[in-house]
């Protein structure tokens, strides 16, 4: 249609420029080959439609089986009866195969495969010009093109030379174009598309000539040719609907329209105007009842809203409002029907087949010029809005309940074209920076649809909508905030881009099949661009309206709630996607754990954080016990140790502090609290004293074995650290053994020292030691700094020796307590080691003993005179004998130790 249309469009614009009307001729002439154009390539398909559907009908009466009829007997049909001797039978069977060509195969030989060529695309403008000249009736089309140069070359001549008076010229033109009608009415039974190219040429001449004896040579008064071109616009659509022409129908109703701008002078009614377009808009719409004829519609509509948003840029003022909101809503209630209508109207293989075009840009358009006309009202858009939204919601409930045949597709557009108006009228309503939160939910709106028509530039048109909705919302907001919390418009807006935006990628997960392959990272592109809307403006709404003291756990809560949400809509959405974000709830919350271990906030329970961190704990293991199944084991396994040990971290230190500024006890006592959970832990679920089913039981070595090693390995670690405490157990008396800090470190070495003698030989704790030895000695030597340490606590709080490490040294009491005990600790490791027969630790207990004697004479002996000293010689000589005696080396055995 195109190529032809612009070839008569271009031959009608120089024949109409050659006069003397300059521009107005060409448009003119140009509009006029357009049509005449249009109407031949309309015609030609009409008539190729035809010639395929006979051929079609002539196949399928070919391969209807024939009907079995007795031939009369000759003698060829009694022939193929009578049996052949041998001899012809062996020479017809000789001559019955054809002749192997080059391409057949032999036996035994594979095929080689045949490349196939694909169709190349032909040149969609020499395909045009080739089918107008192959298809059809060429004759009739050529004709046509002569036929019109041919009478306009006669007009000019007879214009240019002044042979024939004006009236008389536009009377021939007029009576020729009642002749053409006249002549293809007659002939529309035998030759229709023939039929109809004549009409249409007739009703063109006809109408142009009404035109120029009004406009150009001032022969008709203008109303009265107005009349006489809207009775034109009335036989063109009663023919059109006769026969069944859509080209008829489109060339009447866009002279219709074109009719009083083409006869206008510049002023007039626009009640008048806009009462003659009602008209011919009701007409289109009679014509919608019966016949689905989609460029009929598009035309109405289109040149409806052009001359209608031309008007109103031009001469409309707020008191036109009265007299022109009727017709817009006129207008708009026509177009939604003939929508309506188009749908219904389908065969029954494409009932309910949308009108994207109409369904979504009438709205789109008639919200546009709504605005236009309400702009000066205070909350006129947030009212027409929310009217348009419960219009189309009322539209589709209604259509739900009909249950019409294939009508889903468009229940459901109008269901969102009526959710997204209805929710825009809330940010009319409020401020200007709601423009950017409709963007986003009229985004994701089209690429619902988009997804449902299978249609890419609807898709992507969508997702790039809801990107500048952000980035258009992110440049608003240097503008004022409101004053109520989360009632405001940036906290609302920004909520409607991140629901838009996860809405997407929602639906983008449950249509993937129907994605191509490049458009599935859409999906997690946009649960993150959602998400991070979410939280940030969330973050920024808490910063906003909630105090300094509560703003931590305020944002903490905020976190754990969404994180809830998250939950239960993968659960109830079915969208396991949505585990990836959940699992970055453990990681934030440790990272906002360490603010308060590290001493820049109060304590975890401070300003409501129990209810924070009770909430965080309780959906953290909900999370968990939901991720089974969903994601690796291990990964699962790791997230309850994480949990564990942010657990104990948060009751260790709220311990501790209880113990500071509650009991105001001495620091021993604070050291203390802060391995109470760790020990208990040990203790409980270490051993095994109890297991309930989830989790312990469920992943018994990762609570068992493999969270616990840190634990323990942090308590011996603690052990150490304590030993620069001086052991004050204020209030209480100091007692040797027997007071907080010493209890304590010895039921840790004990606690950890059983924990791992019950695991030692499970696979989980052959992978962490490298040999089983290797933990004897550590928690050996671990016992015996600690029992250094108790010496040191008790010479500190009897003899006065102040708890430093250079005072200690140089105390007499002290190196002398060290090396009795030193000596008593070797003398019951060797014993030991004798009973038991294991040489090397004797050789250690040897070595320990040695390590005592060096110091006798490097330390000890240095304080000569002294009765510390003596005490130390004698008693560490007399134990010396004693070892001799009741513990001798024992015996060598082969291939166990040295």
């Amino acid at each position: 249609m195109g190529v032809l249309a612009w070839i008569f469009a271009v031959i009608g614009a120089v024949l109409g420029s050659d006069g003397s009307e300059g521009l107005a001729g060409l448009l003119v002439g140009a509009a006029s080959g357009f049509a005449l154009g249009w109407l031949v390539h309309l015609a030609s398909r009409v008539k190729m439609l035809e010639r395929r559907m006979r051929q079609m009908e002539q196949q399928r009466q070919a391969a209807m089986p024939p009907t079995r009829q007795s031939p009369p007997l000759t003698s060829e049909t009694v022939a193929p009866h009578i049996v052949a001797p041998p001899e012809s039978r062996a020479v017809a069977i000789s001559a019955k195969p054809p002749a192997i060509t080059e391409s057949a195969t032999a036996p035994g030989q594979a095929r080689e495969p045949q490349p196939i060529r694909q169709p190349v695309a032909p040149n969609p403008l020499v395909e045009a010009v080739r089918r107008f000249f192959t298809d059809g009736n060429v004759v009739v089309r050529v004709g046509i093109i002569v036929l019109f140069f041919g009478v306009a070359f006669l007009l000019k001549f007879a214009i240019d030379r002044q042979l024939l008076p004006i009236e008389l010229r536009l009377t021939a033109a007029a009576l020729g174009g009642i002749g053409l009608i006249s002549l293809g009415w007659h002939l529309r039974l035998r030759r229709t598309a023939y039929a109809l190219l004549i009409q249409g040429g007739g009703i063109g001449i006809f109408y142009l000539t009404v035109y120029a004896a009004a406009k150009l040579y001032h022969l008709l008064p203008l109303g009265f040719a107005l009349l006489m071109m809207v009775a034109v616009v009335v036989l063109s659509s009663l023919l059109a609907l006769w026969q069944n022409s859509r080209a008829l129908a489109a060339f009447g109703i866009a002279g219709g329209f074109l009719a009083p701008v083409l006869t206008s002078s510049g002023g007039g009614s626009h009640v008048l105007l806009f009462s003659y377009y009602a008209l011919l808009n009701a007409g289109i719409l009679g014509i919608a009842w019966y016949r689905a004829w989609r460029e009929l519609n598009l035309l109405g509509f289109l040149f409806t809203f052009v001359i209608g948003t031309a008007w109103g840029l031009n001469y409309y003022h707020p008191h036109h409002f009265n007299t022109t909101e009727p017709f817009l809503i006129l207008f708009f209630l026509f177009y939604v029907a003939i929508a309506l209508l188009f749908a219904l109207r389908q065969p029954l293989r494409l009932r309910g087949y949308v009108d994207g075009t109409l369904v979504f840009g009438v709205p789109i358009v008639g919200f546009a010029l709504q605005s236009g006309l309400v702009h000066d009202h205070e909350y006129g858009m947030a009212m027409s809005a929310f009217v348009l939204g419960g219009f189309y919601i009322a539209l589709a409930s209604l259509l739900w309940r009909r249950q019409l045949e294939g009508m889903r597709l468009l229940t459901e557009s109008f269901l969102a074209l009526g959710v997204v108006f209805a929710t825009l009228a809330i940010p009319l309503a409020l401020d200007g920076r709601w423009t950017a939160a409709a963007w986003a939910l009229e985004g994701a709106a089209l690429v619902w649809v988009g997804i449902r028509q299978s249609r890419l530039l609807a898709r992507l048109t969508g997702l790039i909508l809801q990107l500048g909705a952000g980035v258009f919302f992110l440049g608003d907001l240097q503008l004022p905030y409101g004053e109520l919390p989360i009632l405001n418009s940036i906290f609302l807006g920004a909520t409607l881009i991140s629901l838009a935006a996860l809405f997407t990628a929602w639906h983008l997960y449950h249509r993937r099949a129907a994605l191509r392959t490049g458009e599935l990272w859409i999906e997690y592109a946009m649960l993150g661009w959602g998400l991070a809307w979410w939280f940030v403006f969330g973050a920024n709404e808490i910063d906003r309206h909630v105090g300094t003291l509560y703003a931590f756990n305020a944002t903490l809560l905020f976190i754990v709630a969404s994180a809830a949400a998250l939950l239960a809509v993968w659960r109830l959405a079915t969208w396991p996607t949505l585990r990836y974000p959940l699992l970055a709830l453990l990681p934030v919350a440790a990272v906002m754990s360490l603010e308060i271990l590290l001493g820049s906030q109060d304590h975890f329970f401070a300003n409501l954080g129990w209810l924070s961190w009770l909430l965080l704990f309780v959906v953290q293991y909900r999370l968990l016990w939901r991720m089974e199944g969903e994601i690796h084991e291990r990964l699962v396994a790791s997230g309850h140790t994480l949990t564990l040990w942010l657990l104990l971290a948060l009751l260790s230190h709220e311990l501790a502090w209880a113990t500071e500024s509650l009991l105001n006890a001495a620091s021993a006592w604070q050291a203390v609290a802060w391995v109470v959970a760790p020990l208990l832990v040990i203790v409980l679920i270490g051993e095994g004293h109890w297991r309930p089913s989830w989790p312990i039981q469920r992943f018994a070595s990762t609570y068992q074995i493999s969270a616990l090693l840190p634990v323990a390995l942090a308590l011996l670690l603690w052990n150490l650290l304590t030993l620069q405490l001086d052991g004050d157990p204020s209030p209480v008396p100091f007692v040797p053994l027997f007071n907080p800090l010493e209890l304590t470190q010895l039921l840790v070495l004990m606690a950890v020292g059983s924990w791992w003698w019950h695991y030692r030989n499970s696979a989980v704790m052959q992978e962490w030691q490298p040999d089983p030895r290797l933990p004897v000695a550590l928690l050996g030597v671990l016992t015996f700094v600690w029992l250094n340490g108790v010496i040191a606590h008790a010479i500190h709080h009897f003899a006065g020796v102040p708890y430093r490490l250079d005072t200690l040294h140089h105390s007499l009491i002290f190196q002398t307590a060290l090396s009795v005990t030193w000596t008593v600790v070797a003398l019951l490791v060797m014993v030991m080691a004798t009973r038991t027969h294991q040489r090397l630790v004797w050789m250690a207990g040897a070595l320990l003993l040695g390590l005592v004697v060096m110091k006798l004479f490097f330390i000890d002996l240095a304080k000569s005179g002294s009765v510390e000293r003596i005490v130390s010689f004698i008693v560490v000589g007399g134990l010396m004998l004693v070892i001799g005696y009741f513990s001798p080396l024992p015996p060598k055995r082969e291939g166990s130790e040295p």
